[in-house]
């Protein structure tokens, strides 16, 4: 059976990806693709930028995954996505081995759940998010596409978090609260509230002042 996997993107995120991807062994990375060459990392070769893509399809390659992290907003990762789909790649998923998962969690094609993360029962993490080191996303969430939990934070039960969002390192979210889409919430933060669609909020978040709505 042909493993190979080609990246797209090779920054920092990349690096944790390749980590997860090599102790794993069900993927062999042929190499990746960006704007720009990189400095060698673990020999993984340059392949061109991401108008290579379709060739490396042409060449047998079935296996895509896309390894830029949040960049400040989410829709890099939609559109690259898209045009993976679009020439044919399969997204699997990528767990680290150390990352701690309940038997009946469901999950997107193209997440990546990171090291000493935890997801637990009845939980469904959408397409393309990332559940990055140490996180803990407790029972009964719902996490929606493209979303970007960061290292440490923690979701406690029942949480409902829309598509696009990022939550920052170290945050917390109360149970039952819900997270609208494309909203942020800062690091370090305790939310107690809901957080409205395209809302920024930080610090402990228990009533309207605390955020700021971004309109548009």
């Amino acid at each position: 059976m042909n493993n190979d996997i080609v990246l797209i993107g090779f920054g920092g995120h990349a690096k944790s990806v390749i980590d997860s991807i090599e102790k794993r062994r069900d993927y062999h990375i042929i190499g990746y693709t960006d704007l720009v060459p990189h400095e060698e990392y673990k020999g993984y070769p340059y392949l061109g930028s991401d108008d290579t893509l379709q060739e490396c399809y042409e060449k047998g390659v079935r296996y895509a995954f896309v390894a830029i992290g949040y960049m400040g907003e989410g829709r890099l990762r939609d559109l690259l996505y898209q045009k993976l789909k679009k020439i044919g790649f399969q997204i699997p998923f990528i767990i680290d081995p150390s990352a701690v998962l309940a038997d009946d969690v469901k999950i997107g094609e193209g997440t990546f759940i990171g090291k000493g993360s935890i997801v637990n029962g009845a939980s469904e993490i959408g397409n393309m998010c990332i559940i990055n080191t140490g996180a803990v996303i407790e029972h009964e969430n719902q996490i929606g596409d493209f979303t970007h939990v960061s290292v440490n934070s923690t979701l406690c039960g029942n949480v409902s978090v829309g598509s696009h969002c990022f939550i920052g390192a170290n945050a917390t979210i109360i149970q039952n609260i819900k997270i609208g889409q494309e909203s942020l919430v800062g690091a370090g933060s305790t939310v107690l509230r809901d957080v409205l669609p395209n809302e920024t909020v930080y610090g402990i978040v228990k009533n309207q002042e605390k955020g700021i709505r971004i309109e548009g």
